[in-house]
């Protein structure tokens, strides 16, 4: 989907399964900027950029009431290059930090992310929004569907062309079923119905948008 756009003046975030060298370079090349999360599945990106933060923040954010939970944050930037962070276009590092309580029980986590902007091009607060934003936006509406209902993030491949196109397919599917999904009172309920009326299914998905 990047290749079918201009991408002047955007950010794209994304989350675990996507810090693929050819996806930053894809959207550098359509003039755009990337904040890419990276986890333990992509171990010569994560390693480094975990040892750059030994250390935890000096200070954490207020508390905050939402979604069942109490959680404070702090967020530390560092600066890198393409050469020592062995990544297209790099230019920051970043480390979240979540502290909190959820269900009565104390939690801690550090999410780590790369992005092609250096440190200066936000404050603290606007790298904290940039992300915040992913996670409240597409990772809570879109992914949390396509992950729950449909078990994304169980994908093994290592096949990025195939991933990325099943991504693509479920996206699709989440905008033939939002027509329709209102009269069965949930995403699960739906998924539900049509697995139980394959014809139903077909009907759907060979109709045009």
């Amino acid at each position: 989907m990047l290749t079918l756009q201009s991408l002047h003046g955007k950010t794209i975030t994304a989350d675990a399964l996507h810090p693929v060298p050819d996806i930053a370079q894809t959207i550098i090349e359509k003039g755009g900027h990337y904040c890419l999360q990276v986890k333990g599945n992509k171990n010569y990106l994560f390693a480094p950029i975990q040892q750059a933060f030994p250390f935890g923040p000096p200070a954490y954010g207020p508390p905050e009431k939402g979604h069942g939970r109490i959680e404070q944050r702090a967020v530390l930037v560092k600066p890198t290059n393409a050469l020592k962070a062995s990544y297209p276009h790099a230019r920051s590092i970043i480390a979240v930090y979540s502290k909190g309580i959820r269900d009565a029980k104390p939690y801690k986590n550090i999410r780590y992310y790369i992005s092609s902007q250096v440190p200066e091009s936000r404050t603290r607060n606007g790298w904290e929004q940039l992300i915040r934003g992913h996670w409240g936006g597409v990772e809570n509406r879109n992914h949390w569907s396509r992950d729950a209902i449909w078990l994304e993030d169980k994908t093994r491949s290592r096949n990025y062309n195939l991933v990325g196109n099943l991504a693509m397919l479920r996206n699709t599917l989440l905008v033939i079923v939002a027509e329709h999904r209102e009269q069965y009172g949930s995403l699960p309920a739906f998924t539900e119905a049509l697995r139980a009326n394959e014809s139903e299914a077909y009907r759907l998905i060979t109709t045009p948008l």
